[in-house]
């Protein structure tokens, strides 16, 4: 038996039939051997598919590739902390340098927004023109 367990729930009716035929069981297995466990509910984080998206031949490279400001390009690494720090939020340093607040711990809807957001504003605002996000 598993240490854990990983349900995806969608709807009221999808979740009590998954946390009768996977919960249930799972609980009464473990149980039976003591300790203590925890039972944890939270949105999912960002998906695969969204990071290739986001990551790979999608968003963050054709910015890359097409987007240039005062006459120079820059990195999919450079734009993506300047996105964080746009439309996410910024941290200070002690010396008062500022990062970007990571986007690793975004769920699902949390990062779309994020991802329309800087889609949203490279084509208005820098004039990039997207191509095969799908495929990406």
């Amino acid at each position: 038996m598993s240490e854990s367990l990983t349900i995806d729930l969608h709807n009221r009716q999808q979740a009590w039939a998954a946390i009768k035929a996977q919960l249930f069981p799972f609980l009464q297995t473990v149980l039976q051997g003591g300790g203590r466990w925890v039972l944890t509910v939270a949105k999912r984080k960002r998906t695969k598919p969204q990071n290739r998206r986001y990551w790979g031949r999608g968003v963050l490279a054709q910015i890359a590739e097409q987007a240039t400001v005062k006459g120079r390009l820059y990195s999919a690494e450079v734009w993506h902390e300047q996105f964080k720090r746009q439309f996410i939020g910024f941290e200070e340093l002690p010396n008062g340098e500022i990062f970007g607040k990571s986007s690793a711990g975004l769920n699902t809807d949390q990062f779309s927004n994020f991802c329309a957001q800087v889609e949203a504003f490279a084509a208005t605002e820098l004039g990039v023109t997207f191509y095969d996000l799908d495929a990406a």
